[in-house]
C-alpha cells in the first residue's frame, strides 16, 4: 500500500469492529492483560519517573539555580552542562513513553495476528524497534509530538508521565476573556485536537513497521483523512467506559467511609485511608487497562486498514535454549507490587483523612470582585468588602508622569477599546479613561483615590506591583513614600512577578511582607528573599506547599475558580488562595472548615486525586 492509494482504493477503517476486537482481545486474555498493566505502567511509576525527576534536579544543579520558573528558565537554557542534562531528561522521557508504548503495542499486535505471547519475544521486538528508530534522524521529532501535542490534545496515548503538560490557568483564563484573543486560542485548541486525530496511528505504525517519523506521519495522516468522527468515536469508545468504571470504583469505595462514620466513627479516618488506597490502586489498574485496550483497538483499526505488522518484520524466534519463562513469576511480582502499593499509598492517605481544614486559608479577591465592578476600579473594591473577601488583591503601573494608577494590562485595548499603553499616559490622563467589563464601567482610578477608599472601608489590599520597563530610576522609593501618605507602607502587603521588585522591596524595608509571584515552578524552592511564594494552581502540588512552609514562607494559589479546586486547597491549608469568587470561596472555606465526618474529606479527596487521574 503506497501513498498514491486514491479515494476509491483508500483502506477502510471500521471503528465497531475496532473496538469490539480492543475488548475482545485484551479481555480474553484479561489475567495476563492485568499482570502486564501492573508490570508496565507500575515501572514507569515506580522507576522511570523517579529516574527522570531525578535527572531534572541534575539539571538544575548543572545550570546553578534551586528552580525552573518564568524566570529562571533563561539560567537553565542559557547553561551548556544543564541545557544538555535537560534535553536529556526529555529524550529519556521519550524513550519510557516509548517503551510503555511498544510493549503494549507488541501485546496487541500478536493478540489481533493470533501468534502466542512472550516476554522474551517481546523483549527482542522492542530492542530492533529500538535500534532502527536510533538510525533515523526523523525520530528527534517524537520529542514535541509526545512531551507537547500529545499531552494538549489527550487524543489517544496517554501516560503518567505527561499529565502534567497543560496549558496554565492564567494563561487560558487571560486569552478567554477577550474575544478576538479567545477566539484564536479556541481555534489553535480545535487545531492540536485535529493533528491528534490525524496522526493518531503515527506511533503504532512507527513500532510495528520500524519506519521513519515522517513516513509513519504521512501513513496516518492519509488513513484518517475525511474520517476525523469515527477516529474520534474510536477513541470514545474506550474513553467512555473508562470512566464509567472509575465513576462506579469511587461510588464503591465511598462506601466503607459512609457506614464507618454514621456506626464506627473513631475507626472513620483508617477505613477511609484503606479504602482510597484500594481505589487509587484499582484506578490506576483500570485505566492501565483501558489504555491497553486502547491500543488494541488502535492495532486491530490498522488491521481492518491492512497496515498491519508483516510476520517477517514483527516476529523474531526465540534464541534457542533460551528457557521460557514461568508464567507465575510475573503474576506473582505483580501482585506483590500491588500489595505493597495499597499498603503504603494507605499510609499516606491516614493523614489526608485525618487533617480537618483549620479554616484560617485567606480568601483574596483577584483584581476586586468583578460581578460588582470592571476589574481594579473601585466599584470592584466595594463588591468585594461586601463579599467579605479577606484581602483584596490589585494592579498598579506607573504612569509617564511618575504617578501610579491600578490596571492589569500593559495596553488598555481589552478593558478601554484603545490600542494605548499606561506607561504612555500621565495619571491625570489614564484617570480620565473609562474602563467597562459586561455590564459595568468606571473610570481607572489613581492610586491615591484606591488607597483613601480601601482605608475607609477598612480593606486589606494586596498590592501587585507591575513593571512595563518605561518605570523612573527611583519608581520603589516614589512608590513607598506615597503608600507612607495613605496609611503607611507597612499596612499592606506585596507581590510582584519581576525578581527586582521583590529584592528592591525587601531590601528598602525588611519588615514589609512581600511575595513572589511564580507562573511556573519545578524543581525546589524558588532562591528568592520573598516571605512567601504566589503559585500558578497548575504549579502547586501538596510536596511543593510542604517544601516552601518547610523555609518558613507562606504559599498563595492562583487563580482558583471552581469550587472543587477551592475546597482541596482549604483541606491542604495552604496561606491563602486568589480568586475571582470570593463569595463562592468563602462559602466552601466555612462547609469544610465544619465538617466533622471523613465522608466529605474522602469525596474531596476524589476529585483532587482520582480525577486527575484520568
Amino acid at each position: 500500500m503506497t501513498d498514491s492509494t486514491t479515494a476509491s482504493t483508500r483502506p477502510k477503517l471500521r471503528v465497531r469492529t475496532s473496538v469490539r476486537d480492543g475488548y475482545r482481545l485484551s479481555i480474553h486474555a484479561m489475567r495476563q492483560s492485568l499482570v502486564l498493566v501492573l508490570l508496565v505502567q507500575g515501572a514507569v511509576v515506580v522507576i522511570a519517573s523517579p529516574l527522570l525527576i531525578g535527572t531534572f534536579d541534575l539539571a538544575l544543579r548543572a545550570a546553578g539555580i534551586a528552580s525552573v520558573t518564568d524566570t529562571t528558565i533563561v539560567g537553565l537554557v542559557s547553561s551548556p552542562l544543564g541545557l544538555t542534562v535537560a534535553v536529556l531528561a526529555a529524550i529519556a522521557t521519550v524513550a519510557a513513553l516509548l517503551l510503555q508504548a511498544a510493549i503494549f503495542i507488541r501485546v496487541a499486535d500478536d493478540r489481533a495476528c493470533g501468534r502466542s505471547t512472550s516476554f522474551r519475544s517481546t523483549f527482542d521486538h522492542v530492542i530492533r524497534v529500538g535500534r532502527r528508530l536510533l538510525r533515523k534522524p526523523s525520530t528527534l521529532l517524537l520529542v514535541p509530538y509526545l512531551l507537547l501535542l500529545i499531552p494538549l490534545g489527550r487524543v489517544g496515548e496517554n501516560s503518567f508521565l505527561t499529565r502534567w503538560v497543560a496549558v496554565p490557568a492564567f494563561v487560558s483564563d487571560e486569552l478567554l476573556k477577550e474575544p478576538s484573543t479567545a477566539i484564536a486560542y479556541l481555534v489553535l485548541m480545535l487545531a492540536i485536537l485535529y493533528i491528534n486525530v490525524r496522526l493518531i496511528f503515527v506511533v503504532p505504525l512507527l513500532l510495528l513497521h520500524g519506519t521513519g517519523m515522517v513516513d509513519a506521519a504521512k501513513r496516518s495522516w492519509r488513513l484518517t483523512r475525511w474520517r476525523t468522527l469515527r477516529v474520534l468515536a474510536l477513541v470514545a469508545g474506550v474513553a467512555i467506559p473508562a470512566s464509567v468504571t472509575v465513576a462506579a470504583f469511587a461510588f464503591l469505595a465511598l462506601l466503607p467511609p459512609m457506614v464507618a462514620d454514621a456506626v464506627a466513627p473513631d475507626s472513620a479516618v483508617l477505613v477511609a485511608a484503606v479504602s482510597f488506597s484500594i481505589l487509587q490502586v484499582a484506578v490506576f489498574v483500570a485505566l492501565g487497562f483501558f489504555a491497553l485496550v486502547q491500543t488494541q483497538t488502535l492495532v486491530a483499526g490498522l488491521h481492518t486498514a491492512g497496515e498491519a505488522s508483516n510476520d517477517s518484520a514483527a516476529t523474531l524466534p526465540a534464541a534457542p535454549g533460551v528457557p521460557t519463562p514461568s508464567r507465575r513469576a510475573p503474576a506473582l511480582v505483580a501482585v506483590a507490587g500491588a500489595v505493597i502499593a495499597t499498603v503504603v499509598l494507605a499510609a499516606q492517605a491516614v493523614p489526608i483523612m485525618g487533617d480537618v481544614a483549620d479554616g484560617n486559608t485567606l480568601v483574596l479577591a483577584h483584581r476586586g470582585f468583578t460581578q460588582g465592578g470592571v476589574e481594579n476600579t473601585l466599584p470592584s473594591l466595594e463588591a468585594a468588602h461586601d463579599a467579605g473577601a479577606d484581602v483584596v488583591e490589585m494592579d498598579i503601573q506607573q504612569t509617564a508622569d511618575g504617578g501610579w494608577v491600578l490596571m492589569h494590562d500593559m495596553n488598555l485595548s481589552r478593558l478601554a477599546g484603545l490600542d494605548t499603553a499606561v506607561s504612555d499616559l500621565t495619571q491625570e490622563e489614564a484617570t480620565q479613561i473609562t474602563v467597562r467589563d459586561a455590564d459595568h464601567s468606571a473610570p481607572i482610578p489613581s492610586l491615591e483615590t484606591y488607597l483613601d477608599l480601601a482605608n475607609e472601608i477598612d480593606q486589606p489590599l494586596l498590592i501587585e506591583v507591575k513593571i512595563h520597563g518605561g518605570e523612573s530610576a527611583n519608581y520603589l522609593d516614589e512608590l513607598l513614600a506615597l503608600l507612607d501618605e495613605h496609611g503607611g507602607a507597612e499596612s499592606f502587603i506585596y507581590h510582584s512577578l519581576s525578581a527586582d521588585v521583590v529584592e528592591g522591596l525587601t531590601s528598602r524595608r525588611p519588615h514589609l511582607v512581600v511575595g513572589y509571584i511564580v507562573a511556573l515552578s519545578f524543581g525546589g524552592v524558588p532562591d528568592s528573599p520573598a516571605d512567601f511564594f504566589v503559585l500558578e494552581q497548575s504549579a502547586y502540588s501538596e510536596e511543593r506547599k510542604a517544601l516552601i512552609h518547610d523555609t518558613g514562607r507562606g504559599v498563595f494559589v492562583w487563580t482558583v475558580q471552581d469550587a472543587e479546586a477551592m475546597r482541596a486547597l482549604f483541606r491542604e491549608n495552604v496561606d491563602g488562595i486568589i480568586t475571582d469568587h470570593p463569595d463562592v470561596a468563602l462559602a466552601q472555606l466555612s462547609d469544610v472548615a465544619d465538617d466533622t465526618g471523613v465522608t466529605d474529606r474522602f469525596f474531596d479527596a476524589i476529585e483532587r486525586i482520582i480525577v486527575p487521574m484520568q
